[in-house]
């Protein structure tokens, strides 16, 4: 409902509506009709499938009505050609601008991409003069931590007059944002909408390994049931029905999957369970493009299609690659698509080729596929809902770790379940094989959406753009940022905070206090000390000539988690080629350790994917394991040695092992640490000295009247001086972060970025702009990678290259994909890629010595695609480039960094403008035209 009444606003006036609706309005559309027809700017917040859309829809009209232009932006290329084709069935005059695609500039409502807008604002479009209305959807994507500052960007421009209707998902800050648009667009109103109404409220099940059945846990009225759930995890893992298609899945993948990914089995029964019940469609999510094709795989013996279904789906899906060349439709991601889609089972994710994409997309909505399996993405923008939607795994693999889902991603994904007006509910199913803590899945299924936090910061880019504008400078951007204003909004409660454990510290009295602060900082030191031997001695020309079978190790990982002691098995090296094309040696070991076992390993989760110790205590709990671990998590070497058995495959195998260990652990007390000094000979100048002050420190402490004491007193004043010391040390941290917050946001880094500027002489000593700043403000498609490619251009890297090893030179710069390991580049390539490195090393050591430490997050240097790209370049076939890929990388991914490297040839061309280059500049535009052919251009079905 309405922020400001809680309710259904009553009007003192009547208006003639821009637009009339075939359907009763919802009462937080109507609120939100009202308020445009009040002249105010609106946020819509709301459940997906509620009914945003009628909001935007209306201020088209509106503004139209008006004789104004109209801008709907949009996060994705592929929603705007979606909402264009939309728009274009509902009004007259719509148009396209997706950098790839123009159509009918000149039309009064115009679909864009976010980055489209920002750059017309920073060029001064005259177009923008005659725009009264903006509609932002998914303005929640503005929390995505690259490309989200382009929406602060671009609402911090749009001037005052504008009126905004932001359309989002549920957040719980909505509030929040729209102050902040009031604060920065001063004298209009911004209202904010937030409904948590769910037009088709949700059921969510959950079905554990082995179980018979599923476990509804959270009714419609969003009530947790304690009962049912507590059955459900003691179902968990009550047969081995979960591994029955295990071993399908993974030998068709090549690999095993990762815990959560072995499901095929259970998720066929489910399947069969919905289809028997009239539960389709769904849409079963899972968290990996490799998964999605092998669960697809697993069910295409079924089938949900009736004969008349099959060929019309056959009808479809020829017409749509009827634009495809006939060696494009022999592709096997095409070929081996149709008989899936028939039976009724599609497939959607970001490695698909984008045609098959948006055929999925188009027969899914229009019934004819009953079981689609896809990632996060389709959950994102697309208006597709599902009567179900099962999760795989109620895991995710995030960069880091294997983690929980979040509500927020949890709400995104099962907010596809239930169909407005036609189903009375929607269900959410989650598969688990491992026990799952209630207060997990209580706050996962709760509907609390995550708050939008601002993702701001500073480009080149940004900076340079501003610089050129007049009456405003990079501090006008940052003050009004949405960073700045929540910074801000936080700072009362910070000072409430510091003030609140200052008391808490003053509170505590400590008997003996130098006695005991003298001890704790000794302890502090050895730990500092212990850390650099641990350094010096984890060094490969140090440790690898001891890690012989049998060695006994001590291990603790970087997140601080202790193995304890554990039996060597190998030590492995693998080359990798640096950015010098330097061989180095990266080393890892296989250590036999104590780990929970299978049926308590869920109750006791890791970040990296590594089963945790068990105590070796706990045998009846735990059981021996190979784990990999790299050196520097050695924390002591010992001078044991112990046989290592021939096999240690079966589970007897490795229990003799324990009781091996186990007897040697009590024979000996604990393992003896091999001496760096007099064992290992090491003469490190850095180890000496720390295990000197290791050695006087230890003295020390043990003189303490604290060491080993049995004083109540002390051991009670040492207590309480622990706790008095972490809240100090919190404190010390809240007290940085608020003077941080009392300044203006990363003034810091942009001090620091001026610099670079001056010294690579994009800007003057009074920060004017000189040529190559205005080159680089052409160039914003490469990731924040503009002062790189200026460099290039600069450098006349580019001189002696063909149009072809333009290109692919180029694709470096462009490419998400990670360079497989053991990658040599052509002869042809190898001094342009030097030259790429060494400017690369160049900026980023002027950037440190400017103070930029961090430089801001970019994909980097990634040569994965060079041979794919130049193959096409010279006029390769798709299908021979995807027959000779080596790098089993997607083809819809290398489509997308096709396009965007297209993107780029076409910005750098017109950078190369900026400075006369003719030449450089019909080199850019040749191959930009060269490599515009067949799929990899295809057009949208959308268009």
């Amino acid at each position: 409902m309405s922020s400001d009444d809680g309710g259904t606003r009553k009007r003192a006036k009547t208006y003639e509506p821009a637009i009339t609706f075939p359907y009763e309005l919802d009462v937080f559309q109507k609120e939100s009709i009202d308020a445009l027809e009040d002249g105010d700017s609106v946020l819509v917040a709301a459940h997906t499938s509620a009914g945003k859309t009628t909001v935007a829809i209306y201020g088209i009209a509106k503004a139209l009505k008006a004789k104004q232009r109209v801008i709907y932006t949009s996060p994705i290329k592929a929603l705007s050609n979606q909402k264009y084709r939309e728009l274009s069935e509902r009004f007259d005059s719509v148009g396209l601008m997706t950098g790839d695609v123009t159509m009918k500039p000149e039309s009064d409502c115009l679909v864009m991409t976010t980055e489209i807008l920002r750059s017309m604002l920073y060029r001064g479009s005259e177009m923008l003069r005659e725009v009264g209305c903006v509609i932002f959807d998914e303005v929640h994507y503005m929390r995505d931590k690259i490309r989200g500052v382009a929406w602060e960007e671009t609402i911090i421009l749009l001037p005052d007059k504008v009126q905004f209707v932001f359309l989002s998902a549920t957040i719980p800050n909505s509030q929040e944002f729209a102050e902040w648009i009031m604060h920065i667009h001063p004298g209009k109103k911004c209202k904010c909408i937030y409904t948590d109404y769910r037009p088709t409220p949700l059921q969510h099940y959950i079905y554990p390994a082995g179980a018979d059945g599923m476990f509804m846990v959270v009714d419609e009225f969003q009530n947790f049931k304690m009962d049912t759930f507590q059955k459900a995890m003691a179902s968990v893992g009550s047969s081995t029905d979960a591994g029955k298609g295990a071993s399908a899945v993974a030998t068709k993948g090549g690999k095993k999957g990762r815990k959560g990914g072995n499901q095929a089995a259970p998720l066929s029964k489910i399947i069969k369970l919905i289809m028997a019940r009239g539960l389709s469609p769904a849409i079963v999510f899972s968290f990996s493009k490799k998964e999605c094709e092998l669960y697809a795989l697993y069910m295409s013996k079924m089938d949900f299609n009736d004969d008349e279904e099959k060929g019309l789906i056959e009808t479809v899906f020829n017409n749509a690659i009827e634009a495809l060349g006939e060696e494009d439709r022999q592709l096997d991601a095409v070929t081996n698509l149709l008989p899936l889609l028939k039976r009724g089972v599609g497939i959607h994710h970001s490695g698909l080729l984008p045609i098959l994409k948006e055929i999925v997309e188009l027969l899914f909505g229009e019934g004819l596929i009953k079981i689609l399996f896809s990632t996060e993405t389709f959950s994102i923008g697309l208006n597709m809902p599902a009567r179900t939607v099962i999760f795989t795994s109620v895991r995710k693999f995030d960069g880091e770790g294997n983690r929980w889902l979040t509500s927020g991603e949890y709400v995104q994904m099962s907010g596809r379940a239930g169909r407005r007006g036609i189903d009375t509910h929607g269900l959410a199913i989650s598969m688990i094989d491992e026990a799952v803590p209630p207060e997990v899945l209580r706050a996962m299924t709760s509907g609390q959406a995550d708050p939008l936090l601002s993702a701001f910061h500073l480009t080149y880019n940004m900076v340079l753009n501003v610089l050129r504008v007049e009456d405003i400078d990079p501090l006008y951007i940052m003050c009004r940022s949405f960073l700045q204003f929540q910074t801000d909004k936080g700072l009362p409660k910070l000072e409430a905070e510091i003030k609140e454990l200052q008391t808490k510290i003053d509170a505590i009295a400590i008997a003996q206090e130098e006695i005991v602060s003298e001890y704790f900082s000794a302890q502090k030191q050895l730990k500092k000390y212990t850390s650099i031997c641990r350094g010096v001695i984890t060094k490969p020309e140090n440790i690898v000539a001891f890690l012989k079978p049998g060695r006994m190790v001590k291990m603790l990982t970087s997140q601080g988690v202790d193995y304890d002691w554990g039996m060597l098995l190998s030590c492995n090296s693998t080359e990798k080629v640096d950015k010098s094309f330097e061989v180095q040696k990266v080393y890892t070991i296989d250590v036999l350790v104590h780990v929970f076992n299978e049926i308590n390993r869920g109750a006791h989760p890791t970040t990296d994917g590594r089963p945790a110790p068990c105590p070796f205590s706990e045998p009846r709990n735990g059981c021996m394991e190979v784990v990999q671990f790299s050196l520097d998590e050695i924390e002591q070497v010992s001078v044991m040695r112990m046989y290592v058995p021939p096999s240690l495959s079966s589970p007897e195998d490795k229990s003799k092992m324990y009781r091996s260990i186990q007897a040697a652990r009590e024979k000996t007390g604990a393992f003896q640490a091999m001496d760096p000094i007099t064992e290992m000979k090491l003469t490190d100048p850095e180890l000496i000295k720390a295990l000197k002050r290791i050695d006087v420190l230890t003295k020390q402490m043990q003189k303490n009247e604290c060491f080993n004491t049995d004083n109540q007193e002390l051991i009670s004043a040492m207590s309480r001086y622990q706790k008095k010391d972490q809240l100090e040390e919190h404190i010390n941290g809240l007290q940085k972060q608020l003077k941080t917050s009392k300044k203006v946001v990363l003034r810091k880094e942009l001090k620091g970025m001026l610099r670079v500027l001056r010294r690579l002489e994009y800007t003057d000593a009074d920060n004017i702009v000189r040529l190559k700043g205005r080159v680089a403000t052409e160039i914003s498609t490469s990731d924040e990678n503009e002062l790189l490619l200026c460099e290039l251009i600069f450098a006349n890297i580019f001189k002696t290259l063909t149009t072809n090893q333009i290109a692919a030179l180029l694709s470096v710069l462009v490419t998400a994909e990670k360079t497989p390991e053991g990658w040599n580049p052509k002869e042809e390539f190898k001094q342009p890629l030097q030259l790429l490195y060494e400017i690369d090393k160049r900026i980023k050591d002027i950037q440190l010595e400017s103070g930029i430490s961090k430089t801001i997050e970019q994909e980097g240097i990634r040569p994965a695609l060079l041979d794919v790209t130049y193959a096409w370049m010279n006029g390769a076939k798709f299908t021979d480039i995807c027959q000779n890929n080596q790098t089993d990388i997607y083809e819809g991914n290398i489509i997308r960094m096709m396009r965007r490297l297209e993107e780029l040839l076409r910005q750098l061309a017109s950078a190369t403008k900026v400075i006369g280059d003719e030449e450089l500049c019909g080199k850019l535009m040749e191959a930009n035209v060269k490599m515009k052919r067949d799929i990899v251009f295809a057009g949208s079905l959308y268009l």
